[in-house]
Order: C-alpha cells, then sequence, then structure tokens
C-alpha cells in the first residue's frame, strides 16, 4: 500500500499537490487490493486513524481516499460498521500476474473441472428449435419462470424426504441472486443473520447492501455449534440462520443429521428463519435430509447450476415458505425482470433428457481424480475434503498465517483463497487456505500448483515488497 509523509515531494512540488497525489495513491493502492480479493465484498477496510499511522500520513489524506474509493463504487460508509467493500469488487476472474513472464497458477475459483458442458451445449443448441417451447424464447416471463421451468427446477432440488412442487419454486439468475431475493423478502424485520465464523463470501457481500450485520457462529465437524446459536438467539434479535450443510464453503463440512434436527428445534423456539444455500448437495450421492424436508415452514432452499454444470449455466432455483414465495418473486421482477429464457430452457432440457446427470457424472469423475493427487501432493492430516467437492481446505501449521501463506503462494506463482477472505468478522479464526482443484486447466498444471503449496508449507514466512 502506499506509503510516505504528506511533505513537498522530491520534484519540488507544493504541499498541497503532495496530499492530491498521496490520496490518489493510497486510494489506488486499496483498489489494488480489493481487486486482488485482499479486502472481500462484505468486509472492512482498516479504522481511518489506524491506516494514517501505519502508513506516516494525515487521517484528512485516509479520508479524501476513502471518499474517493466510496466514488468508484468500491465501499460504502457506515457509521456504525466503518468503510465496508461492495459487491461491486468482487474479485476479478482473470488470472491475476505474480511477476513479468512467469505463469500463475489460479485455484480460487469454485467452478466445474471439465469441457463437457461445451460439448453438450454445442448439441443442444442445432436441436433446440425443434423444441415446442422454443417460440417463448423471446417473449417475457413471469418473473418466477415458466411452469416447465419451474417444474424442471423442482426435480433439480429434490431430494430424500424433499419434493417441492413448481409453485413452490421461484427461478432466478443464479444462486447469489436467489440469496438476493430471500433477504429482499425479511426486509423489515429487525435483527442480525448468523453464519458460520468462515462463511460464503457472496452473504457477505450483500451485507451492505440489506444493511445487516453478519455474527459468526463457531463449528465442528458436524457443522455450526447449536448451542451458540441458542446463545446468540437469546441475547440479540435473529433475522435468519444462513448455513451450506453440504460441503460448506470453505471447509468442506457437511452438517450431521443430528445437527440439522438440533438446528431446526431452535430455529422454531425463537421463530427465525433458515437460509439453506445447498447449491453442491446434488454432487452428494448419499444425502441427508435438507433442512427445507425438516423445517419448510421457516426454510428458504437454494439450488443452483453454476457450480455443478458451468458457471455459463446461470440458473437458480429458490423454494421458500408459503407466505414468501410472490416477495421472492417480487425481488427478481425488480432486479433482473426475468431470467434469461434461453438459459431455462437449456437447462429444462438437459434435466429431462439427463444431459445435466451426464455432465454432472463426468464432473464427478474428473474432481475424484484431482483429490487423488491432493491426498497424494498435500500432508493428508491438514487436509479437509470430500471426493465430491471441487474444493479442499488446507488448515495451516503454526508459524503459518492464512494471509502470510497466501501471499507467499501468490509469489512462487499460486493462488488461492486465506480464509481472511471468508471471516465474517474480526474473531480469532482458523488459519487456512481454500484450494479449488477443479479450476486448475489440467491435472499437470494442478500437480504444479500443489507441489508449489506443499513447498510453501515447508517453508518458513517470509516479508514480502511488491507481491500485493
Amino acid at each position: 500500500m502506499a506509503s510516505g509523509k504528506d511533505q513537498t515531494l522530491a520534484n519540488g512540488e507544493t504541499d498541497g499537490a503532495a496530499k492530491r497525489s498521496t490520496y490518489i495513491e493510497v486510494s489506488s493502492s486499496i483498489e489494488k487490493e480489493i481487486r486482488s480479493g485482499i479486502y472481500p465484498p462484505g468486509s472492512r477496510l482498516p479504522p481511518q486513524r489506524q491506516l494514517a499511522s501505519e502508513l506516516g500520513i494525515n487521517v484528512s489524506t485516509v479520508s479524501r481516499a476513502y471518499k474517493e474509493l466510496q466514488l468508484r463504487g468500491l465501499v460504502i460508509g457506515s457509521k456504525r460498521r466503518g468503510s465496508l467493500v461492495t459487491g461491486g469488487a468482487m474479485p476479478s476472474v482473470e488470472t491475476p500476474a505474480a511477476s513479468a513472464g512467469s505463469t500463475v497458477i489460479d485455484l480460487t475459483v469454485n467452478r466445474p473441472a471439465t469441457g463437457e458442458y461445451l460439448k453438450c451445449l454445442a448439441r443442444t443448441m442445432a436441436e433446440l428449435p425443434r423444441d415446442p417451447r422454443f417460440a417463448q424464447l423471446q417473449e417475457y416471463q413471469p418473473p418466477q419462470g415458466p411452469s416447465w421451468a419451474r417444474a424442471a427446477g423442482a426435480r433439480w432440488m429434490s431430494a430424500p424426504g424433499f419434493a417441492p412442487t413448481a409453485e413452490q419454486v421461484v427461478v432466478t439468475s443464479g444462486a447469489q441472486h436467489g440469496l438476493y431475493a430471500v433477504l429482499n423478502s425479511l426486509i423489515g424485520t429487525d435483527g442480525v443473520i448468523l453464519a458460520d465464523q468462515l462463511t460464503y463470501y457472496g452473504l457477505k457481500a450483500l451485507a451492505p447492501v440489506f444493511q445487516f450485520e453478519i455474527v459468526g457462529v463457531p463449528s465442528d465437524r458436524d457443522g455450526l455449534l447449536v448451542e451458540e446459536i441458542e446463545r446468540v438467539c437469546k441475547r440479540v434479535p435473529v433475522k435468519a440462520i444462513f448455513t451450506v450443510p453440504n460441503l460448506q464453503n470453505p471447509t468442506v463440512t457437511t452438517m450431521s443429521l443430528e445437527r440439522r434436527m438440533a438446528l431446526v428445534a431452535v430455529a422454531r423456539r425463537h421463530g427465525v428463519a433458515i437460509i439453506e444455500d445447498d447449491v453442491y448437495g446434488p454432487l452428494i450421492a448419499q444425502r441427508l435430509p435438507t433442512i427445507a424436508s425438516l423445517c419448510p415452514e421457516l426454510t428458504f432452499h437454494i439450488s443452483a447450476t453454476s457450480k455443478i454444470l458451468a458457471p455459463g449455466l446461470r440458473l437458480g432455483y429458490l423454494s421458500s415458505p408459503q407466505d414468501n414465495a410472490a416477495l421472492c418473486a417480487e425481488a427478481v421482477r425488480t432486479t433482473a425482470w426475468m431470467p434469461a429464457p434461453i438459459s431455462m430452457l437449456i437447462a429444462t432440457v438437459w434435466m429431462e433428457d439427463g444431459t445435466a446427470q451426464h455432465i454432472m457424472n463426468a464432473q464427478l469423475a474428473e474432481i475424484r481424480a484431482r483429490h487423488d493427487l491432493a491426498r497424494e501432493l498435500l500432508p493428508q492430516e491438514l487436509l479437509q475434503a470430500d471426493p465430491a467437492c471441487m474444493f479442499v481446505w488446507l488448515k495451516l501449521p503454526p508459524p503459518w498465517r492464512a494471509d502470510d501463506f497466501a501471499a507467499n503462494a501468490k509469489a512462487r506463482g499460486v493462488v488461492v483463497m486465506p480464509s481472511s477472505a471468508f471471516a465474517v468478522d474480526r474473531s480469532e479464526i482458523e488459519h487456512g487456505v481454500r484450494i479449488n482443484l477443479a479450476c486448475a486447466e489440467s491435472r499437470d498444471q494442478l500437480v504444479s500448483g500443489l507441489r508449489m503449496l506443499a513447498s510453501t508449507l515447508k517453508d518458513r514466512p517470509r516479508a514480502l515488497f511488491g507481491h500485493l
């Protein structure tokens, strides 16, 4: 980040010109850190006085830099919570450069591992005009999606004991859009949202949009600690509990049935909504009952196609408590008017003719092969993994801290996501990194990246300059 005193520059600029130059330098440096994911959406920038002290500049200069970031749409100011990074500052999906002339291996993006999607898409696009629903693609659709898309979504979401009807389903433009619709339906109720201490950063990105506070709840190998949820519910008004019960992002935890039932019991006692983000659920062969099946009257259940089929097929499916479906559909209307009709038809056809299952099977086969590589090249005692999950969680032994490890790995040419990117507050968190096995372009590239990470683990933390 920028450094230096607010004083006359060496080239003879005036004091005022130097200050103007410094605040632009500081704001540009912070913007780079936001874009690179060091400050992910929903995170707080350092307090202005703290940053001014660290950089050796005036607080007024930092204040101007933060205002500049607000003008760029990267930050919003909150008197209660400080300067928050907005959802408009989502990390770039472009491969970052570690140094000139180097090849960076990006292991940060959750996406499927094969090109089977494109093969199937090419065939389907040629066949699509023969589908009787093809003519509808040029027309406006209901905000909740046409009946045939909702019926397909209901089948896609189904799980043991959970069979939503088409009337219960709202189609959205991805899981994040579904989460937006849920939170929009909860507007007007007081309270915080509870989530894992390390949680999906899409939830964090929406916190400044809806001006709610996320309270982190500790968890163990079975999921969220229900006694901690109970304690918070007794202390403060709680708006909702957000959970990813299957292959939790980023720790790969799958919540046990006993913990799901205990969570439902607490939610019912306190009348608290549950947001069940189940985008990874279809990847699991032996699925546990969904929370929505255990508590349909309080649970919003979200599923999607992006993580399982391809990011390019961006559809979400939302099942909500009976009285909330209309509000969720209205949120779709006001933000996107309707989901993209061509995406809805392609996904529906694939769910009807088995293509979606075929693509998912191909993804799972590749993921399992890549897990074998991870278990071979990384210390197994430090790995939290599931052969159905496209990412693994690498716990870091002392003296490594997550940000230091990620910085050192990046300097070697491998980019991973540190635990700080998922932290909901400044509480003490586990030091680890999420490694997206499916993100590598090939198994050979993955092997190279994993070897660099293993080598970094064996090294000691080093102070780096110019890499972040």
